[in-house]
């Protein structure tokens, strides 16, 4: 009986094993060893050099041998030199300890604030007080840190430092979202703002009944500026109809500096304003408008940069004071 077997599929002995192959390191001692052997000239003097026996350098260089197949030394005339692969060896061993070197340093420019970048949200209406109170002392102290400014509703501030996109958050508070973590500060006063050439610019204290009839200036209803407000008018039972809906501080400022209708929003937002007399701010009897809350945000267990804990620190801190 005949058994055809095709010849194009190799048969495979079962006791067959498969082939070995080198360590997927290679040992930075042994590497040193051929450092030394290529700078001294032989073994005997890289060992003299390192204060070690000679044999100490000679075992380690036959074993890499052995593991890799490769012949590092061969003798010329009485001496001892690296072949081509040992040369190779050494060259990245030269390039290793370099790129360690260059990473070492730059980990102490981190470690001291010397490089590093941070990225901060910032709701709206709070960049003044960034600016004002923490950012200019903070790039004084460190001004090789890189600062990346991202604005944004609280919504999206939240969800920034969430997810990482940023590191810090500063915003008119952030809800109760279990992934941040918050340090709440009173935050400055939530006024009425008017032209000082404005009718109501005479009165210290003003209720939202007293403003029906008026030109209002609102913000778009996700903004938490704007949340207030409607939280007042709810409670006071008020249906007051917007003049102009701004998305942004400056205009709803510029309109109302103009004699245009009046404002509302923090006197940290409104400060380049009313520090220059272009506008009044007038203080809201009602409850709400006296619970205006700052939060200092970042994300519950991530671990900041250097520069980022810095600055976490001295936003607390500035907070605390104000």
């Amino acid at each position: 009986m005949l058994t055809w077997v095709s010849t194009n599929v190799p048969m495979k002995n079962a006791t067959e094993q498969p082939r070995e192959t080198g360590p997927s390191t290679l040992s930075a001692r042994s590497l040193r060893y051929l450092h030394e052997i290529e700078i001294h000239g032989g073994v005997r003097a890289a060992a003299d050099a390192l204060g070690i026996n000679a044999s100490v350098i000679s075992r380690q260089v036959s074993q890499l041998e052995r593991e890799y197949g490769v012949i590092l030394l061969e003798r010329r005339g009485r001496r001892v030199a690296l072949t081509e692969v040992g040369l190779g060896l050494v060259e990245h061993y030269r390039e290793s300890c370099r790129r360690d070197a260059q990473m070492l340093a730059q980990l102490e420019d981190y470690r001291g604030l010397r490089r590093g970048r941070l990225g901060v949200g910032v709701g709206d209406g709070r960049m003044e007080t960034l600016i004002a109170t923490v950012l200019e002392p903070f790039s004084v102290q460190f001004p090789d840190i890189t600062i990346e400014l991202r604005s944004g509703t609280i919504t999206e501030i939240v969800t920034m430092v969430r997810n990482g996109e940023v590191d810090l958050g500063l915003c008119t508070g952030g809800g109760n979202d279990p992934a941040i973590r918050a340090r709440t500060f009173r935050g400055a006063p939530y006024r009425a703002l008017v032209s000082p050439h404005h009718p109501l610019a005479a009165k210290r204290t003003i209720r939202f009944k007293q403003l029906q009839g008026e030109r209002l200036i609102f913000m778009p209803t996700h903004y938490n500026v704007q949340q207030y407000i409607d939280s007042i008018l709810r409670a006071e039972r008020l249906n007051l109809t917007p003049s102009y809906r701004c998305d942004q501080f400056s205009a709803a400022q510029a309109i109302a500096a103009a004699g245009l209708g009046v404002a509302f929003m923090s006197t940290d937002a409104a400060r380049l304003y009313l520090e220059a007399g272009k506008l009044v701010s007038l203080e809201i009897d009602h409850p709400v408008a006296r619970e205006f809350n700052s939060q200092v945000i970042r994300r519950v267990g991530g671990r900041l940069s250097p520069a980022a804990e810095a600055l976490w620190k001295q936003l607390i801190q500035a907070m605390k004071g104000r």
